[in-house]
């Protein structure tokens, strides 16, 4: 039998160590860093490995999710053991203590080396390590000379803080963050230029939120940009840090991570993005983008920190990544942002695991596009968050073949489902639905909220006051109904949902008088 090897990746410059939770995960001792109410660790590893959690305590009470992921489960004295199967992502909880979250990677395959045919490693361009002196133009030099290269070449980001304003990733580049590795966003404001001509709305406190955070307008800046652009990977085991907190706060600004604009052929795999000033990735009217493997964790204080929002984009692939923010987790949207459009059609988010003090799966709110269409999020897991899924149409949009399968909710979920087909002051035209399938649902302990209100429900034509009731499927009116509704192997707290009273009763799944052609069916038998 080939023996599992655990690698743990060097403890990150200026980090915090976890004092609640030490990690050992096939007897390796692995770091555990603590960030903004959470703690986290990230290793490789081959195969199968008994992971060791010690906390000052002794254990009470434990959760692991998802369950499906591990195995084994043992508390003793003060150390929760289990046995994990794969390297896929998991949340350990201990005692009420801070979420422990074990994000291990599979071994790397293409790591970059100083010296390699192609590799300019940004230290012989002068970036300094260290994160006190501002490497933005050592940083961006790099990124032209690989552009430059017949074909292209690989900017080598070492073990390091290297201390950036916005930098632009042009075609044919790749971004390597080795393990270690720290891009760290600027505190200073003027790091990070405006698109010219145009104003942000995210910094003008007069504003309502409604409008001050609208898609379309709320930001035109970033960390790092792909524009235009073709041919373009952001990858490695090290982390993109915004600062975003300090920004949002102190400075008011709110730079996106990473914006990619009008490109093509777009791999974003392995990165951990943290601490987002707002949208973490934005996948703006752009095709053929994946993002692979990627962890996300925001701080829970800052708004509109959206993990993935795919915006009038198409072929889009989210897998196997990890999302722990304040705002929607991974959003398929369109905002009409940089004067640009497009129709989100063709996206698969699959074999995710998510969290988000808001909408955690999400297709809107923000609709200004024709149509979307063909859209699936599968296989992916949810836990402490706001809604598990959500479809919103706010600004028009006909919604068509929008599928949730094979979707675990876990614990600390308020809402299961939210679906609104609503309106926009000034009123936008209203959209329709059509075609929505929820398939697999599973939700071994969920708590039936005491109302379907949610945020959204005063966007509807009719708005209801939150105290009175509220559908969970709605259309608006005759003409913009939702046509087609299935809910298919739903199963809330271990009881199949097998019609429209069962839905009611058991989840809160109320049905509307503008859904038509409702179909729900078991394929579990009777007891």
């Amino acid at each position: 039998m080939t023996r599992t090897v655990v690698a743990a990746y060097p403890r990150p410059p200026r980090a915090h160590a976890s004092r609640i939770h030490r990690v050992r995960v096939g007897g390796v001792a692995v770091f555990a860093e603590h960030r903004a109410g959470v703690s986290y660790a990230r290793f490789s590893m081959t195969g199968p490995a008994t992971v060791a959690v010690e906390v000052a305590d002794p254990i009470a009470d434990h959760a692991v999710f998802p369950e499906e992921r591990i195995g084994h489960v043992t508390a003793t004295g003060k150390v929760l053991g289990f046995d994990l199967a794969a390297p896929t992502s998991v949340v350990v909880w201990i005692n009420q203590l801070e979420p422990l979250f074990l994000l291990p990677d599979p071994p790397e395959a293409d790591a970059r080396v100083s010296g390699s045919d192609g590799v300019i490693d940004v230290l012989d361009h002068g970036a300094d390590p260290t994160g006190r002196v501002l490497a933005t133009t050592a940083l961006q030099a790099a990124i032209d000379r690989a552009a430059g290269l017949a074909g292209g070449g690989t900017v080598l980001l070492p073990a390091g803080v290297f201390r950036t304003g916005t930098l632009e990733i042009k075609s044919h580049v790749t971004l390597y963050l080795a393990p270690g590795a720290i891009l760290q966003g600027s505190s200073d404001p003027r790091d990070y230029p405006i698109d010219p001509g145009r104003q942000e709305s995210a910094s003008d406190a007069s504003l309502p939120p409604d409008v001050r955070y609208w898609g379309r307008t709320m930001t035109f800046s970033r960390l790092l940009l792909v524009d235009h652009a073709t041919d373009v990977r952001i990858t490695g085991r090290g982390t993109i840090d915004g600062g975003g907190a300090a920004l949002r706060s102190r400075e008011g600004i709110a730079p996106n991570l990473l914006r990619v604009r009008a490109s093509s052929h777009v791999v974003i795999s392995d990165v951990l993005f943290r601490d987002a000033a707002a949208w973490s990735i934005h996948l703006l009217a752009s095709q053929d983008v994946v993002v692979r493997n990627v962890k996300i964790i925001n701080d829970r204080a800052t708004l509109n920190t959206d993990g993935v929002d795919i915006d009038m984009s198409a072929d889009v692939a989210i897998e196997g990544s990890f999302v722990y923010t304040k705002d929607d987790a991974v959003c398929v949207k369109a905002t009409g942002n940089s004067g640009l459009a497009g129709e989100p059609r063709h996206i698969v988010v699959a074999h995710n695991l998510v969290s988000s003090r808001d909408a955690a799966l999400k297709v809107g709110t923000e609709s200004e596009a024709a149509e979307f269409a063909d859209i699936l999020f599968e296989d992916d897991f949810v836990f402490d968050s706001g809604r598990a899924m959500s479809v919103v149409v706010r600004d028009g949009a006909r919604y068509e073949r929008l599928t949730f399968r094979s979707i675990r909710v876990g614990p600390h979920v308020d809402h299961l489902i939210e679906q609104v087909i609503g309106v926009r002051a000034p009123r936008a035209d209203l959209g329709t639905i059509r075609d929505l399938t929820f398939e697999g649902i599973t939700a071994p302990a969920y708590g039936k909220p005491a109302s379907n209100a949610t945020w959204y429900t005063q966007f509807r034509p009719h708005a209801v006051s939150p105290a009175g009731p509220v559908h969970v499927f709605e259309g608006a009116d005759e003409a913009h109904q939702v046509q087609g509704l299935r809910l298919k192997d739903v199963v809330i707290n271990g009881k199949p949902i097998r019609d429209a009273g069962a839905a009611r009763r058991v989840a809160g799944l109320s049905i509307g008088p503008y859904v038509r052609d409702v179909t729900i069916e078991s394929s579990t038998s009777r007891p």
